[in-house]
């Protein structure tokens, strides 16, 4: 009895047959194969029933492991098609930041590349690969975007101006600097490096033993800003220099209060009606050497439209009161909660 009810849980176990097992075909139209499992034809090859069976979310059992053999279901070729594409758009944003791309081209603002007054506006779609914060200067006109690509191994962050150039990135500092709890970025203009317009690289590290880990109502996090000089153009690193960050030129302060938000979805239902809390943040930017006030940004939330799906969407408000730092620099600071969030 014990040998039969050991059998019965086999065959359960493996209810799907190896794709190279022999079939015979019966007359009254009952397909066995040589373990004995018997099948029912259909039109058509067998092995497109056993795929249509895959496809239907059986993928949890180890009899679609077996069952589906080499054939690929629809599930996993979904997924594949998806990891493919965003592969693609993370590899072909990266190809445009070269000094090559700009060297024709004068960067807008004076060399700032962004103005000293601008609104940051978050960009929210029902399906998108990038976060996307678009830039307006006073007049309101479109001065560019910045994006973040977090695809897998491709993660950075940048600046496009509108017409599609890329004029600086964010980058991690190293590979380990991926999986640790605070932020290492090199940040450097495109067209730096070795004939380029620029020899600058900055270096930002958050400042984690100084800010609040357990917060609920108002937090804060911190940042250290270094400048240093270089003739190319700075890529990841396997580990992080012993002094990455070291002899900084700026502070930058984050501080935050919770605030009521209110979003709707025509996708489906939402949670709690709609409302919700969020730390909403305003930024200073300090030199460190006279203490004075380079910058600040102040954020608040507005409910997008039909587009973002009615999400919740971010708004910053930057000025810089002081030159020490270039724009772009600053720009890139205040949408680190944005990016990241």
């Amino acid at each position: 009895a014990q040998a039969v009810s050991a059998q019965v849980a086999v065959r359960q176990l493996f209810s799907f047959r190896a794709m190279d097992e022999p079939l015979v075909r019966s007359s009254s139209g009952i397909v066995r194969s040589s373990s004995g499992i018997r099948r029912r034809s259909h039109s058509g090859s067998d092995f497109a029933g056993s795929e249509s069976r895959c496809c239907r979310g059986m993928l949890g059992s180890f009899g679609v492991a077996f069952g589906c053999g080499r054939l690929l279901c629809c599930r996993s070729l979904v997924m594949f098609v998806v990891l493919l594409v965003a592969l693609w758009k993370g590899v072909t944003r990266n190809y445009y930041c070269n000094p090559d791309a700009l060297a024709e081209i004068d960067p807008p603002y004076g060399g700032q590349i962004i103005p000293s007054n601008v609104s940051l506006v978050e960009r929210k779609y029902f399906f998108q690969f990038t976060k996307i914060i678009d830039v307006y200067d006073e007049e309101q006109a479109h001065v560019g975007y910045f994006y973040d690509i977090n695809l897998f191994l491709i993660m950075r962050f940048g600046f496009s101006d509108p017409n599609g150039k890329i004029w600086f990135e964010a980058r991690y500092a190293s590979l380990v600097s991926r999986f640790k709890p605070i932020v290492e970025y090199n940040i450097q203009r495109c067209d730096s490096g070795v004939g380029g317009r620029t020899d600058e690289v900055f270096e930002l590290k958050e400042d984690w033993w100084t800010e609040s880990w357990f917060c609920i109502y108002h937090c804060n996090r911190r940042f250290n800003l270094s400048r240093h000089l270089t003739n190319q153009h700075v890529m990841e690193r396997m580990l992080p220099e012993a002094n990455f960050g070291t002899n900084a030129v700026a502070r930058v302060v984050f501080d935050s209060t919770l605030t009521a938000t209110f979003r709707g979805k025509m996708t489906g239902p939402v949670d709690n009606g709609g409302f919700a809390f969020r730390p909403y943040w305003w930024m200073k930017v300090y030199n460190l050497t006279s203490g004075a006030q380079l910058a600040v940004a102040k954020q608040h939330f507005i409910t997008g439209g039909s587009v973002s799906n009615f999400d919740v969407l971010s708004r910053w408000n930057l000025t810089m009161e002081e030159q020490g730092l270039p724009n772009w620099v600053i720009a890139f600071l205040s949408v680190l909660d944005d990016i990241e969030e």
